[in-house]
């Protein structure tokens, strides 16, 4: 019975390829282990945050999260760029650069090392206790947890997304696992940040190893530091500003003010985690055809999913208020900041196929562009937006930068040739 719906489930999926243009049963396939560990993702972060708001201050959890949004703009300093590489070495089957990817990060994690310390010292002598000794356990802990967080796109890179899924379904739950334990044993904001770090080190070392006994040749990239570094460095701008929000949040308007913002764009954020999701399948899939090929056949399937994905927004729109009653009940503020970022939603699916066809061809300068122009306004919009309209300014100014990056993704893929 099982084979037999099995079967009629793909013949429905290829059928359903005469109007899409899609292989379906690839995307059926990868893309339901891919969802799975999204919806997981969602799950496991409504719970922690329910749960933080039921046990913990606004004014902890966002001083917690300020210390993370921290320790991700201070790792534009390393590699970052480099498990975008493996993947791409991994999808033409160069499976030695996982490890080589390793010892590599681990290597250049210097500046970042150095950084952090050099932070942690500057809010030692303004009188932060708690943000400095965050910082050196960060300074430890995240060289060797980044240098062994590639798994995943070393396993998308081989097509194996059920394994690359459920790994990183387990790397979450022991992560947060811990957090929740030593928010449960005691409301200490320093606990939360160890906790955090150990345990999601320690999980990324685990399943790193795990992933490597999949490897099937020994087989290492002679460029992957030269794209790694190439895609780190038009990665620094774009780490920056991706935290940026929650820093200038914090620096202007508070943790607790933080806290309202982040809640505010919690499940939109999710729901793009989906969305870019699309880049793991597509990836090994680009680097296997002609770009002119993936730029003649991209724009219907691109249509319909901004289709589909236009509902989805609409509701949780409409949902929204029930949502945050039901889940988040003092964080019932943060409702129409949530219902506005969600609409930002619609232009997230542009970057993420295309960011896999540039990828995938090793297309250097226009990942530049893509990866640069939009970030760098959005930094000046928060700069000029939030210290006159606060968490709202915040919010149009993330929305306008989703609108900005999508046509500048576009302008590229479409001046893009498959001469390097």
């Amino acid at each position: 019975m099982l084979g037999w719906l099995q079967n009629r489930l793909v013949a429905i999926l290829r059928w359903s390829e005469r109007y899409t243009g899609t292989d379906m049963v690839y995307l059926a396939s990868g893309g339901f282990w891919l969802v799975l560990e999204q919806i997981s993702g969602v799950l496991l972060s409504f719970s922690v945050a329910i749960v933080f708001g039921h046990l913990a201050s606004k004014d902890l959890y966002g001083n917690y999260k300020y210390v993370l949004s921290l320790a991700t703009v201070l790792g534009a300093l390393s590699l970052s760029g480099l498990g975008e590489a493996i993947g791409q070495a991994t999808a033409r089957g160069k499976d030695g650069a996982l490890m080589q990817g390793f010892r590599l990060n681990l290597f250049w994690s210097g500046p970042f090392f150095l950084a952090s310390m050099g932070v942690a010292t500057y809010y030692f002598m303004a009188g932060n206790l708690f943000v400095a000794s965050s910082l050196i356990i960060v300074a430890f802990f995240q060289p060797l947890a980044a240098s062994s967080s590639f798994f995943s796109t070393f396993l998308f890179g081989q097509k194996d997304f059920a394994r690359g899924a459920l790994y990183m379904i387990a790397e979450n739950i022991i992560t947060y696992g811990a957090v929740l334990v030593a928010l449960l044993i005691g409301e200490r904001a320093i606990a939360l940040v160890a906790s955090y770090f150990v345990a999601n080190t320690a999980a990324s070392l685990f399943f790193t190893w795990k992933a490597q006994q999949r490897a099937r040749n020994n087989e290492k990239d002679k460029g992957l530091f030269a794209f790694g570094a190439h895609l780190s460095v038009m990665n620094v701008i774009a780490v920056i500003a991706d935290k940026f929000d929650s820093l200038i949040v914090f620096t202007l308007l508070g943790p607790t003010q933080l806290a309202t913002y982040t809640f505010a764009l919690a499940v939109p954020e999710q729901l793009k985690g989906v969305i870019k999701n699309l880049y793991g399948l597509a990836l090994p899939k680009f680097a296997e055809r002609p770009l002119i090929e993936i730029q003649k056949t991209i724009w219907p399937k691109l249509g319909l999913f901004t289709v589909l994905i236009g509902v989805l927004t609409v509701m949780y729109v409409l949902l929204a208020p029930f949502l945050f009653k039901l889940l988040f009940p003092i964080y019932l503020d943060a409702v129409p900041y949530s219902q506005w970022y969600a609409f930002s939603i619609l232009f997230a699916g542009f970057p993420a196929v295309i960011s896999a066809a540039l990828t995938a061809h090793k297309k250097t300068r226009a990942l530049y562009i893509t990866t640069n122009a939009a970030p760098v306004v959005l930094i000046i919009l928060l700069i000029v937006l939030v210290p006159s309209l606060g968490i709202a300014g915040a919010i149009l100014a993330q929305i306008t930068y989703r609108a900005f990056n999508a046509a500048v993704h576009i302008w590229q893929f479409l001046r893009a040739t498959d001469e390097n």
